[in-house]
């Protein structure tokens, strides 16, 4: 299988990172111990516990401390999520920090290690989405799903689906060279476009920036859509106020670098080195890891130009 690695590194501060573990470690003898109205009050005080680390992790930029300690919070997360399966906010949780981990940590340096985790995140969605009957049909239609089934799609499934399409997008990232892979866009693609008609602005524009993406990965002669890609990257870029250094990452990396822009390119990963650290404060982290993908982007750019 041919493995190309594309895209960037993301997590925790220090003291803040070992009360967050403190918390997931309680929480996961609080859910495996007890029964009954024990265990729902458990699950009912770790979920916004859970979310709440999160969001505080959100707001660092210690990224050395975030890349030791994440792994064992995603096997926490995972045992959550498939010791309850019916609770799908640990199905959430594990599905965006699978993806999280595997792009902003591990993609460049291992490839074939990032593809197993965005396996696992694209897995542990996949499993919650099959108990629903829109995403079954949708499934089951080929080659994409139809106008009809997608309109099922309502604000209700939006995280679940945004965050599981995440890890599968990077896992067709690293296949590119496959064409069965490569098959697999345009259904990505149409699943995205729907998260956009009804939640354009979730995670700061998110979606459209992951669908630009996607429609610079291939050609124009193999259905790529360049000038597509450049409106829903602008849309991405105004809906997060141009705070949001990681989107001008993916620009760079996908949209300058598939047009051959090199001027393009530079100018934008120097724009996101350039930025002031407290741009963004609810999203130090993402912007730190940012600002490490773009000089990594620029030491390896003689490899594409």
């Amino acid at each position: 299988m041919d493995l190309k690695p594309s895209i960037p590194r993301v997590f925790a501060s220090r003291r803040p990172c070992w009360r967050r573990w403190s918390i997931l470690v309680a929480g996961s003898c609080l859910l495996s111990t007890g029964c009954g109205v024990t265990n729902k009050v458990a699950i009912n005080t770790m979920i916004p516990l859970m979310e709440s680390a999160v969001n505080t992790t959100f707001r660092d930029k210690d990224i050395e401390t975030v890349r030791e300690g994440i792994a064992g919070n995603l096997l926490l997360l995972r045992g959550f999520a498939e010791e309850h399966p019916d609770v799908e906010e640990f199905r959430v949780l594990a599905a965006q920090n699978y993806f999280s981990f595997a792009r902003g940590f591990v993609e460049d340096e291992d490839p074939d290690r990032a593809l197993l985790l965005y396996e696992e995140g694209w897995r542990l969605g996949r499993e919650r989405l099959e108990s629903r009957d829109w995403f079954r049909d949708a499934e089951a239609e080929k080659p994409i799903p139809s106008d009809e089934t997608l309109a099922r799609i309502s604000e209700d499934d939006v995280p679940l689906l945004f965050w599981t399409v995440a890890n599968w997008t990077g896992w067709i990232s690293l296949n590119l060279g496959a064409p069965a892979a490569v098959a697999q866009m345009p259904r990505v693609e149409l699943y995205l476009d729907r998260i956009i008609q009804l939640e354009p602005g979730f995670f700061n524009g998110l979606p459209l920036a992951m669908v630009a993406s996607l429609q610079s990965f291939r050609p124009e002669m193999l259905g790529g859509k360049p000038e597509a890609s450049k409106s829903n990257f602008d849309e991405a870029f105004r809906l997060s106020g141009n705070r949001m250094l990681y989107f001008k990452v993916l620009y760079a990396e996908f949209y300058c670098r598939r047009i051959f822009d090199e001027d393009c390119y530079v100018e934008t990963l120097n724009e996101v080195l350039e930025a002031p650290d407290d741009l963004f404060p609810e999203y130090q982290l993402w912007n730190e890891v940012a600002k490490d993908k773009a000089a990594y982007l620029l030491e390896t750019m003689d490899e594409y130009f």
